[in-house]
């Protein structure tokens, strides 16, 4: 353990003309030997994690012959070797195309052809399902175990027979994680010479919509935001040990660089969660020194209703990050409550971003939080609001956020689209996204989010906003969580709002509480038509709210 401490000036430099992967090696060169991460109570250092890395690129680029941008998928779960191999990938130049783990064979082989990756990595226990649709696609397999890096001896963890069986023909180069590792060990090769504008990453993005998009980042577009992160926080203090818990999926910008990058480049003790469980996380928490997490505020609801959460072990919290969906004040409340009660000076951090953006556009700093915000730009970013006309209003009006600088995505991957298909240019030529997010920025430069452009409910000219209403409603004390929704009622919008009960009760009785409280502190306008009582809010792959499902459903629907 390392008793350097940390200060957001020296732990990280700025992002210039390298790789994702020589970025980690000069930020954390002052570090020395240290713990990188730990699997299942067994910790690694940072010379092994290294000689993985170099060993697995020395296999990609001599005996599988893949260069510099070419594609190469990882289908797996948020663990130690899907970011070793994106490491190992990025170090030469190859574009790594994340796949969210539990797709069907059929978009698996859609995403593998329109990329045209040239090869696939997956956990063993995944490989009989989409046996078929491997041995017809014919390219090359990396299969790897969950206890590799629970052993001693990683290198010879031993590949599920069954798997491996599945998936080998004589067509068919099946490899195995632990045996190439072994083979490789101490093997070396050339960095690409430059990776700045280099793309790094596809990220597979379909929303609550299901229409999936492939978006272009680039290898600077990855150290920005390490870079701007690091200067929003001063979490870490002790290297190696001082420690952060990944939850975050990989397959998603937010996981990768703000949970996996950020924390491996400030010398943070990492633990990666291959799947979000609120009874492990906290389990994890208390054997532990854990100072910082990220999550989406489904996480933390989860993690606030467990009574095991409330533990001295949150006194060792530094910091915590929201993004992905609206945090309601009462969530917020809970969370600081339980914090102070174990002795913690925690901030509750919200941030904001897009994929196509690299996922972390504005953040609270740990000093400067301004609670109910998504934050400030990051450094080298700039939020404006804007009109219907794309100017930009004056200082505290509503309107779209737009956003431009480094992290914007080279484009979506596209067969015959233009390049930068997603992208629009301002009259100097200045490349911005249109995030269809509203917004308003204060006096200060913090930007408060106001709701989607498209969940914007519009009844006789008025523009109602969603989050306006669940706010309120997840105020009362027999609701768990709420959700506003425009619907129709005889061809109509209407305000359709879905509420999951903390425990049944008089439904009519509710409903004329929630009609109460809306009437009396918003307009007309926003007072729900419908409103159903259900189990649970419909959500999407990435755990946010999926809006499209609830919108879909008409009065006489059951769901």
């Amino acid at each position: 353990m390392s008793d350097l401490p940390i200060t957001a000036q020296s732990r990280e430099y700025p992002p210039t003309d390298i790789s994702c992967w020589e970025y980690f090696l000069r930020n954390t060169a002052q570090y020395g030997e240290y713990n990188v991460f730990c699997h299942a109570g067994m910790d690694h250092k940072k010379s092994e994690f290294v000689s993985d890395v170099e060993g697995l690129a020395a296999f990609f680029y001599r005996e599988l012959g893949i260069k510099e941008q070419d594609v190469f998928t990882i289908f797996m779960p948020t663990n130690a070797e899907s970011i070793i191999t994106f490491l190992a990938l990025n170090k030469i130049g190859v574009i790594v195309n994340f796949v969210h783990p539990l797709l069907p064979p059929e978009n698996v082989e859609d995403i593998l052809d329109f990329t045209g990756s040239k090869g696939i990595m997956l956990l063993d226990r995944f490989a009989p399902k989409y046996a078929p649709m491997l041995k017809k696609r014919g390219l090359p397999i990396i299969l790897c175990s969950p206890k590799e890096y629970a052993l001693a001896d990683k290198t010879a963890c031993p590949i599920d027979p069954e798997a491996l069986r599945s998936v080998q023909s004589g067509s068919v180069n099946v490899y195995e994680y632990p045996s190439v590792l072994r083979r490789y060990a101490g093997e070396r090769v050339n960095s690409i010479p430059e990776g700045k504008n280099l793309l790094a990453a596809y990220m597979n993005g379909g929303g609550a919509t299901g229409k999936s998009k492939t978006i272009k980042l680039s290898n600077l577009a990855f150290n920005h935001v390490v870079w701007g992160l690091g200067a929003s926080n001063i979490a870490v203090k002790n290297v190696g040990y001082d420690t952060e818990l990944c939850a975050m999926p990989f397959f998603h910008a937010f996981g990768l660089c703000a949970g996996g990058l950020v924390a491996l480049n400030k010398g943070a003790r990492v633990i990666f969660i291959s799947k979000f469980d609120p009874a492990q996380f906290i389990e994890l928490m208390k054997q532990n020194h854990v100072v910082e997490f990220n999550g989406v505020p489904n996480m933390y609801k989860k993690l606030i209703a467990m009574p095991e959460f409330d533990d001295p072990a949150l006194g060792n919290i530094v910091v915590m990050y929201s993004g992905g969906d609206f945090v309601s004040p009462t969530l917020l409340e809970k969370i600081y409550a339980v914090m102070r009660k174990n002795g913690s000076n925690a901030e509750f951090c919200a941030g904001y971003g897009l994929t196509e953006c690299c996922a972390v556009n504005a953040v609270n700093p740990l000093w400067a939080n301004k609670p109910g915000t998504i934050g400030k730009a990051l450094q080298g970013l700039r939020i404006e609001i804007w009109d219907e006309n794309n100017n930009a209003v004056p200082t505290g009006e509503v309107g779209q956020i737009a956003i431009t600088g480094p992290t914007l995505m080279q484009g979506y991957l596209t067969k015959n689209g233009p390049v930068d298909s997603g992208i629009y240019r301002d009259a100097f030529g200045t490349r911005w996204v249109l995030t269809g997010d509203l917004g308003k920025i204060d006096e200060d430069g913090y930007v408060t989010f106001i709701g989607r452009q498209k969940r914007v409910i519009i009844i006789s000219g008025y523009n109602v906003y969603p989050v306006d209403i669940e706010q309120l409603v997840d105020d009362l004390p027999f609701v768990r969580e709420s959700c506003a929704v425009q619907g129709y009622l005889d061809d109509k919008p209407i305000v359709r709002l879905f509420v999951v009960l903390k425990k049944e009760g008089d439904e009519e009785e509710y409903r004329r509480r929630i009609t109460e409280l809306i009437t009396d502190n918003l307009s007309v306008f926003s007072i729900p038509k419908d409103i159903r009582f259900i189990d649970e809010i419909p959500r999407t792959n990435l755990q946010k709210v999926d809006f499209m499902k609830l919108s879909q459903f008409s009065p006489e629907d059951k769901i």
